[in-house]
């Protein structure tokens, strides 16, 4: 939960945009020698916030997956002067045929956790939800499935992942809060279109 915080949303976003990802793209950090970041992304703010200021973002997308590792979603990239990025993506990423839904924290190297989505393979637009919240052993980060109803309104909150390190050093720290979409397959690997294309809505970013 947010305790005692006053909060101001800074995007509110009703109408939809696409991003469109090129072969060998992504945004991964693995050893001994990987680290790309050349994923095409949408700002959701004007600029970088200080951490200390985020509290929730949230957004809901689609797309047609037809190859290994095509992926969508939100985009929180942490920056400060003198430091390495940090960051976290969610969303969804397609592996072994299957959509499944996605979040990978990026500290020094990107560790990845999947999980099917609550509608199985029958899902057709996904929202979610990360948002700050603090319990009685300190704050994380919370990555989150929302199951919509047929008015927009939150049925069900599936947990998918705690990122404990996120706001454990928040001097200095700046965020970033994106869309993306990536296609990391070479382009002889594609199946079906070369360019993955994903369509977003329902985006909402509060802060403090």
């Amino acid at each position: 939960m947010i305790f005692g915080v006053k909060i101001s949303t800074l995007a509110n976003m009703t109408s939809t945009f696409t991003i469109t990802a090129p072969p060998s793209t992504d945004i991964w950090r693995k050893p001994p020698s990987t680290n790309s970041f050349n994923a095409p992304t949408y700002a959701l703010l004007p600029g970088a916030i200080p951490l200390k200021a985020f509290l929730r973002a949230r957004i809901t997308f689609s797309g047609v997956w037809t190859t290994r590792y095509d992926q969508g979603g939100l985009l929180l990239h942490l920056t400060r002067t003198g430091s390495t990025d940090r960051w976290l993506k969610t969303g969804v990423e397609f592996y072994q045929d299957k959509v499944y839904l996605s979040t990978v924290s990026t500290l020094t190297y990107s560790d990845w956790s999947i999980t099917p989505p609550t509608a199985g393979d029958n899902v057709k637009s996904t929202t979610i939800e990360v948002r700050r919240e603090v319990d009685e052993l300190g704050s994380s980060l919370w990555v989150y499935e929302l199951v919509l109803g047929d008015s927009g309104e939150v049925l069900e909150r599936q947990p998918l992942r705690e990122v404990t390190w996120f706001l454990a050093e928040e001097d200095g720290w700046e965020v970033s809060v994106s869309a993306m979409a990536a296609r990391p397959a070479k382009e002889e690997s594609v199946v079906g279109t070369k360019e993955l294309v994903v369509e977003f809505k329902g985006v909402e970013v509060d802060v403090r």
